[in-house]
C-alpha cells in the first residue's frame, strides 16, 4: 500500500513538472512570436508616425521663416523644437521582460551645414549672382522603417529616402521661386522671374534622442535686383548627385507650369541638366523674352534673405 501511494505521489509530482515545462514552452513561443511580428510592427508604426511629425515640423518651420521675410520682421528670433527619434522602447519600459516586449526607440541627427550645393543666377543685363544653398537637416536612424532625411534648403522642404531609385528625392514644399507669364501696360507678353535665395548661416549638429531647440533670426533682407528688364535670365542649381538634379529640374518645370508658361511655349524657356563631372550636375531653367515683346521682356526681381540658425540641447544625453 505504501509503495502504491508513493508511486502515485511521484506520478503526480512528475505531471506537475511536465505541465510547468509545457506552460513555460507555450509562454516562450508566444513571446517569440510577439517579438518577431508584433514588436517590429509596433516599432514601424511609431517611426512612421514620428517621421510624419518631422515632416509637419519642417513645413511649419518653412511657413514661419517665410512670414519673417514677407513681413520684413528683421531682428526677431523664432524658436521651434524637434524630437530626435521616437524616444520609446527601452527608454520607457521598466524591467527586463517589458524591455523585450517593446520596440527599440529610434534616434536621429539634426544639423546645420553646407552640403556644397550652389545656386547661380545669370542674366543678360542685371549681372550674375551665386548663393550658398546650406541646409537644416534631420537624418533619421530608424530601426524598423526606411531611413528618411528631411531638409530645409533655400526656402523649400525636401525629402530624401533610402530606396535606391531616382525617385528617392522629392520636393515636399516648393522654394520661393516663380516664373510667370504676364502682360505689360501695352498688353505685350512679359515673363516675370521672382527669386528669393535663402541662405542659412551656422554650423552645428546634435545626435541621439530627445528634443532639440532650433533658434533662427533674420538678417535684414537685401533687394539685389528690383524689376529689371532682361533679354534672358537663367537660374541654375549645382548639386553632387543626379537624384538632386532631377528633383531641381522638376521644381523648375512645375514652377513654370504654375506660372502659366506651358510646355508648348518653347520660345519662352529651355531647361535641362548639364553633367559637369561624375559628382557635379547642374539643373537649369532659362527664361527668354517672349517673341512678341522684343528685347527686355524678362522682368527680374531678386530678394536675398539670410538666416542665422543655432541648435540648442534642451536635455542632456545628446551629442
Amino acid at each position: 500500500m505504501r509503495d502504491g501511494a508513493a508511486a502515485e505521489r511521484n506520478e503526480y509530482g512528475l505531471s506537475e513538472v511536465v505541465g510547468f515545462v509545457l506552460l513555460l514552452g507555450v509562454i516562450i513561443a508566444a513571446m517569440a512570436l510577439w517579438m518577431m511580428y508584433a514588436v517590429p510592427a509596433e516599432g514601424r508604426e511609431d517611426e512612421i508616425s514620428h517621421m510624419n511629425d518631422v515632416r509637419d515640423r519642417f513645413t511649419d518651420y518653412k511657413i514661419t521663416l517665410d512670414s519673417l521675410w514677407l513681413n520684413d520682421e528683421k531682428g526677431i528670433s523664432v524658436s521651434s523644437s524637434m524630437n530626435l527619434g521616437t524616444g520609446g522602447g527601452n527608454t520607457q519600459a521598466s524591467g527586463v521582460f517589458l524591455q523585450l516586449l517593446k520596440p527599440i526607440g529610434s534616434s536621429a541627427v539634426i544639423s546645420v551645414k553646407d552640403p556644397g550645393d550652389r545656386m547661380w543666377i545669370n542674366t543678360s543685363n542685371s549681372g550674375d549672382y551665386s548663393f550658398i544653398l546650406s541646409i537644416l537637416e534631420y537624418q533619421s536612424q530608424n530601426n524598423y522603417w526606411i531611413q528618411q532625411r528631411y531638409y530645409y534648403q533655400t526656402g523649400g522642404v525636401f525629402l530624401a529616402q533610402d530606396i535606391g531609385s531616382d525617385s528617392g528625392k522629392t520636393c515636399r514644399v516648393s522654394p520661393p521661386i516663380s516664373f510667370i507669364k504676364a502682360k505689360n501696360e501695352s498688353d505685350y507678353d512679359l515673363a516675370m522671374v521672382n527669386l528669393v535665395p535663402i541662405q542659412l548661416v551656422g554650423g552645428s549638429s546634435f545626435g541621439g534622442n530627445g528634443p532639440v531647440r532650433v533658434d533662427t533670426w533674420m538678417r535684414p533682407p537685401e533687394i539685389v535686383v528690383d524689376n529689371r528688364p532682361n533679354n534672358w535670365v537663367q537660374v541654375s542649381v549645382n548639386v553632387s548627385d543626379m537624384q538632386s538634379a532631377n528633383m531641381w529640374l522638376s521644381v523648375f518645370n512645375e514652377t513654370r507650369k504654375r506660372g502659366l508658361i506651358a510646355d508648348s511655349d518653347t520660345d519662352w524657356y529651355s531647361s535641362g541638366i548639364n553633367t559637369i563631372a561624375p559628382d557635379s550636375y547642374t539643373a537649369y531653367m532659362r527664361i527668354t523674352s517672349p517673341p512678341a515683346s522684343g528685347s527686355g521682356g524678362v522682368i527680374l526681381t531678386i530678394r536675398r534673405v539670410d538666416y542665422y540658425v543655432s541648435l540648442n540641447n534642451i536635455m542632456s544625453g545628446l551629442t
